[in-house]
């Protein structure tokens, strides 16, 4: 009976693991793999564009949701930098603008109105 109990409890416990992980994983950009996605935001078109060239990457994609625009750039100001991002508050020369860099990498955030009433987020990588 223990060997049962037991047994059933490791498969509960495995596939509460594997739950968790699918549910991390949604929560990422398609086109940016280490890009959380704010609660909140969905991804609009097919999952943005990415060209690999000799000297970076660039990557374009869109979220919206109806979410603060405030919230959506105080998130990203928080998070970003635990995932090795350096804000770059100089560059911010536009309002609505987070511009962060990384490994070579210049990423800028911007938020604009949607035409749902919502907010559109712009993710926009390119070589620095």
């Amino acid at each position: 009976m223990k060997i049962r109990a037991l047994a059933a409890g490791l498969l509960l416990c495995l596939a509460g693991f594997a739950w968790s992980a699918a549910a991390e994983t949604a929560g990422y950009l398609d086109a940016i793999e280490d890009m959380p996605l704010m609660e909140g935001l969905h991804e609009t078109g097919d999952g943005g564009i990415v060209f690999d060239k000799p000297n970076g990457r660039i990557v374009r994609s869109v979220a919206s949701g109806h979410v603060a625009a405030a919230d959506v750039r105080a998130f990203y100001a928080e998070t970003l930098p635990q995932l090795g991002w350096t804000r770059q508050k100089k560059l911010e020369l536009i309002r609505d603008l987070l511009v962060f860099r990384r490994e070579g990498e210049r990423l800028e955030i911007q938020t604009v109105p949607a035409k749902d009433g919502g907010t559109e987020v712009r993710f926009s990588i390119e070589p620095d």
